[in-house]
This record gives C-alpha cells, sequence and structure tokens, in this order.
C-alpha cells in the first residue's frame, strides 16, 4: 500500500492471458486514473523498487491491455527471483496497485512453468492477490529453480535395479571438481590471450561450433572484406568445429579460447554452446548473422517451455548485434535471443548479395540445366519442406503422404518435372520408384538450395525459411502444413503462420493437387510480403554488415534508437516508490538468479 494514499482508484484486473513469453493483463480503469497525465505501468517489488516497464498495447475505452515480456525485463535478464505488484503511475508518482477480485482458483489457472533445458530447470510465474493489503491487490511471483548437481540424501524407499544404479555421491564430487577446473583452466587461456593479444589490428574470429567449413552468411562477408582490402587492416582468423557429430581434445578447446580471447569482434551463424556459461569481456563485440532468416520455427526464448530450449541465461543474450532483413521483422529475432529490438539492425542477409548477382544467377542456371538435363524445356517444381523430429539425430519426413502417383500424372500432362530437395537432416533418399524417375529427380546432393531456385517456377515448402530467398524471385509458392497443430505445439510459432506465408495453404496432398490444377497459388501475397521482410532488394548487404557492425559506421538512427533504450531501462529501473516496507523479512525481490549465475560464469 501507499501511506499517504487517500480512497481507491479502480485498477481491476478482468483477464490474464499468455502469447509464448509474452505475459497480457486485461485490466478495467476508471475515469479518475484515466485522466492522469503521463500514465505509466510498472512492476515494482515489494520494497517499491522498479524492475520494468509494462506496455500498454490496447484500449477500448473500457479495458486496456498491458504486456510484459518475462524473458526480458529491459538488461537482457528474466524477472529476477521476487514478489511483485503492477502499479499505475502518472509522472512517476504512483497511483494506484492493481487489484483481483475473482475466485483464487482462476487466478492459479493463469500461472505458467516455463520448463528449460530439457527439463533441468524450471521458471514459475504464479499470481495470488495479497492477503495484507485493504484491497485485494495482485501479486505476481517469480522464481527460478534448477535441478542440483548432486545430493548426498536417499530417497526412502527408492527402489534401483542393476541397470539402473545411481552413480556414488564421491564420483559425483570428482566430476564437479574436475568441471570447476576445466572451467578455470579455460578462464584463465582466455584472458592469457586476452591480456597478450597484439593490438596494432583489430583481431575478427569467425566462429562456428556446427560445422567445420565457413556458413553462406559468413562466407559472404569474409569474400566481401577480402574484395575491399580489410583483411590487411584487421587480423581474420577462423575457428571451425562441428560440435555435434564430432567429439574435440581439450587441446582443441582451449586453442578456440585462446583464439576468443585474442577476438576485438566475433562473428557467428548459430548457437555457440560454449557462451552459454562463460561470459566475454564487455568491450567484445559479438555479431549473430543467423543463417536461417525469420522463419516460423521457434528458436531460442520464443520456444521456451518446450524441450531443449535455453536457460535463464545462454549464449543468445551475449550478442552485441544481430542482423535481420527488415525492421518490421526485427521483433522476430528480439524475442528469439532475449535481446533489445533495438540490438536488431536491418541490414539485409550477407548471402543474398550472391544470390542476386546477375552473373551469379546465369552462371549457376546453366550448370544446373547441364547437370539436370530434364529440367530444360520444362515447368520446374521444388518441393523443399523442413524435417519432422527434435534433431538430426532423428529427423525424418512422412513420404506416405506424397502421392506420387498424382504428382506424376500432373507432370506428365502439364509437361513438368519436380526436384526434391529434403533438409540435410532428413537421412537416406527420397523414394522415387522407377517408373517416376523421368520426371522426379532427388537433388539432395546438390549443396546450394538457392540456387535451385533460380530455374523453380513453384515452390512446395511449409515451415522452412528457404521461403523468404525465394520471395526474392517473385514466383509463386505453395505451402503443405499437414501438421501445423502438432508442429506449432511441439516446436512453437512466433507468429500466426495462417497470415504469414507468401501463397496457398493446403492441409492434404490431395488440395495441393488441386492447387496444381488450378493454378490457384494466391500469388498476390508475394508482393506484400516482400516489402515486409526485406527493406532493401540489393547486392550490398555484406557492405552494410562490414561499415555498420564491424568498421563502426552505424547510422545514428540505429545508435541513438540504442542509446535511449538503454537510458529508458536505466531510468525505469532506478524508481522506487513510497511503499511500506512489508513485515516478513523475504518481502524484497532477489535478483540473486541473474547475479549469482553471472558471478559463477565469470568465475
Amino acid at each position: 500500500m501507499f501511506p499517504a494514499q487517500k480512497g481507491w482508484v479502480m485498477f481491476l484486473v478482468r483477464n490474464i492471458t499468455w502469447e509464448r513469453i509474452h505475459l497480457n493483463i486485461d485490466a478495467e480503469i476508471d475515469a479518475e486514473l484515466r485522466a492522469m497525465p503521463n500514465l505509466r505501468y510498472f512492476l515494482a517489488n515489494r520494497l517499491g523498487e522498479v524492475k520494468t516497464e509494462l506496455r500498454k498495447v490496447g484500449d477500448d475505452g473500457a479495458v486496456i491491455t498491458l504486456t510484459l515480456n518475462v524473458t526480458n525485463s529491459g538488461i537482457n535478464r528474466c524477472i529476477g527471483n521476487g514478489t511483485y505488484k503492477i502499479y499505475a503511475a502518472a509522472d512517476e508518482t504512483p497511483i494506484a496497485a492493481a487489484t483481483f477480485d475473482g475466485a483464487a482458483e482462476t487466478l492459479a489457472s493463469f500461472g505458467r512453468n516455463f520448463h528449460y533445458l530439457s527439463n533441468k530447470g524450471v521458471y514459475t510465474v504464479a499470481f495470488m492477490v495479497d492477503e495484507y493489503s485493504k484491497e485485494p491487490e495482485l501479486q505476481v511471483l517469480c522464481y527460478n529453480a534448477q535441478v542440483s548437481t548432486y545430493t548426498d540424501k536417499k530417497v526412502p524407499g527408492a527402489v534401483t535395479t542393476p541397470e539402473k544404479k545411481p552413480t556414488p555421491l564421491f564420483i559425483r564430487k570428482f566430476k564437479a571438481k574436475k568441471q570447476k577446473t576445466i572451467t578455470r583452466l579455460y578462464r584463465f587461456t582466455y584472458n592469457w590471450s586476452r591480456f597478450f593479444r597484439s593490438k596494432k589490428k583489430k583481431h575478427i574470429l569467425f566462429l562456428s561450433e556446427k560445422s567445420e567449413t565457413l556458413a553462406l552468411n559468413m562466407e559472404a562477408i569474409y569474400r566481401r572484406m577480402k574484395e575491399r582490402g580489410l583483411d590487411k587492416e584487421f587480423y581474420i582468423d577462423f575457428s571451425l568445429r562441428n560440435t555435434e557429430e564430432i567429439v574435440y581434445s581439450k587441446r582443441s578447446s582451449a586453442k578456440m579460447i585462446a583464439k576468443i580471447g585474442k577476438a576485438d569482434i566475433i562473428i557467428v551463424d548459430d548457437h555457440i554452446p560454449f557462451f552459454n556459461n562463460f561470459l566475454l569481456k564487455e568491450d567484445v563485440v559479438l555479431i549473430q548473422v543467423w543463417h536461417a532468416g525469420a522463419g516460423f520455427k521457434g528458436v531460442g526464448y520464443s520456444r521456451w517451455g518446450h524441450y531443449g530450449c535455453p536457460g535463464i541465461f545462454s549464449a543468445h543474450r551475449q550478442y552485441t548485434y544481430c542482423i535481420s532483413g527488415s525492421k518490421e521483422i526485427n521483433h522476430f529475432f528480439s524475442e528469439q535471443f532475449g535481446i533489445l529490438d533495438e540490438q536488431i539492425i536491418p541490414t539485409g542477409m550477407p548471402r543474398m548479395d550472391q544470390y542476386l548477382d546477375p552473373q551469379v544467377r546465369e552462371e549457376a542456371t546453366a550448370r544446373i540445366r547441364e547437370q539436370y538435363p530434364a529440367t530444360v524445356g520444362r515447368r520446374v517444381i521444388l518441393f523443399a519442406p523442413t524435417y519432422r523430429g527434435q534433431s538430426r539425430h532423428n529427423a525424418y519426413y512422412p513420404y506416405e503422404l506424397i502421392d506420387f502417383e498424382g504428382l506424376y500424372r500432373y507432370a506428365e500432362k502439364h509437361d513438368a518435372v519436380v526436384l526434391f530437395k529434403m533438409h540435410p537432416w532428413v537421412p537416406g533418399e527420397v523414394p522415387i520408384e522407377e517408373r517416376f524417375a523421368d520426371r522426379f529427380i532427388s537433388v539432395n546432393s546438390y549443396p546450394n538450395i538457392n540456387e535451385l531456385f533460380y530455374i523453380t517456377d513453384l515452390l512446395i515448402t511449409d515451415y522452412s525459411s528457404g521461403m523468404y530467398e525465394f520471395l526474392l524471385m517473385n514466383k509463386p509458392m505453395l505451402f503443405f502444413p499437414f501438421d501445423k497443430n502438432q508442429y506449432s505445439v511441439s516446436r512453437g510459432f512466433h507468429r500466426d503462420y495462417d497470415s504469414n506465408v507468401p501463397g496457398k495453404i493446403c492441409y492434404t496432398f490431395r488440395e495441393i493437387l488441386d492447387a496444381l490444377e488450378n493454378e490457384d497459388f494466391e500469388f498476390e501475397k508475394v508482393g506484400s510480403m516482400l516489402k515486409q521482410y526485406f527493406d532493401n532488394v540489393d547486392t550490398h548487404n555484406c557492405d552494410r554488415v562490414i561499415d555498420w557492425l564491424i568498421m563502426g559506421d552505424m547510422p545514428s538512427e540505429y545508435t541513438e534508437a540504442l542509446r535511449k533504450k538503454r537510458e529508458e531501462v536505466a531510468a525505469v529501473r532506478s524508481i522506487v516508490f513510497p511503499i511500506e516496507e512489508p513485515d516478513d523479512e523475504d518481502g524484497g525481490e532477489s535478483d540473486a538468479m541473474n547475479s549469482a549465475a553471472d558471478h559463477k560464469r565469470r568465475v
């Protein structure tokens, strides 16, 4: 309660909903509150310390809608452990606390548990009413819990079998101590390498833990840097490993860490697990040139609560910048990586430079026609869906859903050829019968799907990010999301699927064949979505990444936006409301889960 508050201004919560990691609160406010100047809404702990601001995203004259991303309080961290209330404030002066007068059972149903790191931890958001306030003020409880490394307590009545004997405690302690020693050695290697690095030129490191070769975006940036002679102005180094399939020695890891220590700028195109528990120095610029564009599949914190999603802190939180194709899709990336919208810079995708180069297109087209002569003079349909399954180890595609017979009859009738390009994780070859071989071709061995887009007249896909590159070809698409509901539950979508695909959606293969026969592709969607996803359709994406992010010559609109946002966050977190201190000892919010975790990583 506010000690000086007279009377009660209505700020009554009517409903609480969730959209992935976004907490949405519908509240009814009275005329007196509405008339307040500069009205804002804050989340503060029981000592009155403001931790973040809720955005107002709706107002129908009777009910307002507030929203809050629980994974990012403005400092690229989750809302810390603690008990909070939501306050309406005018000119940073608290006017009213949100109240709730519904049943306790209803309030309990609004809570969410976000399991993470393959169920090794859970972040909980719960709601209850403050029993000690004069009005039924709403409390928001946030708590992070992780599984202990080991315990010396035996569970009463536990039954063990010879096949599943628990690891002895002394072995678990030994392993934990060994891991601590290795971590300290890695930190020492990093600090030593950083201290003694040459400072004559800036060091740039292209880093990957997913592949031993440069991915397309990184390759495009490096090639352009060499063309501009920047390999003479910078020390450029590479650390390329495939840790998902190859077990590397501790020596290899030490070499990688030494290279990281020397780097002033690190360029990555995928998740780097090592950075989950290893903090970089604050003067290091970490640039994420994400390989997949803005696909539908949930990534990072967009799929928080799903199996295998990141923890409270992850490598994504350390990005200085991430690139995108347009300002309009920046929020997709910031949500995924748990960082600020203003850290997403719309440079465009580097790999698009070569893709849109007329000479490259001409040469690639000739090369493909020569390799696959059946495509010459025929309509080309490319079937290129993503995989099903949780990872590369169990990836598959349900070929039984494809009506090969019906598709072949269509291809014969319209003199078409169908190319099948499956996701690289899907093992084996496409089951094409010999009788279909004159019009069905597996192109799995062709290395670059973007080049196949040059000769493709129609793309059939589902959730693949390749649809965005294909947009640039200004050609029709069909979508075959037969498992949309199941896929959205298991993988998570970070935006509505139906209204965000540039083509007709078909849920059965019969619908695919009908759309082909009737030329019903809803092609009008392509033009509007092209403008949404690409601010620039040119061959200067690499130059923008190099000039803006590597050379540091970023347009002022982006630097000022980021500076202003950080100042706003700092100002909000400096607010302390004059609230009576609680009688109990645990009323104050604790950022222990953030500060302790950061301290542990720094050690």
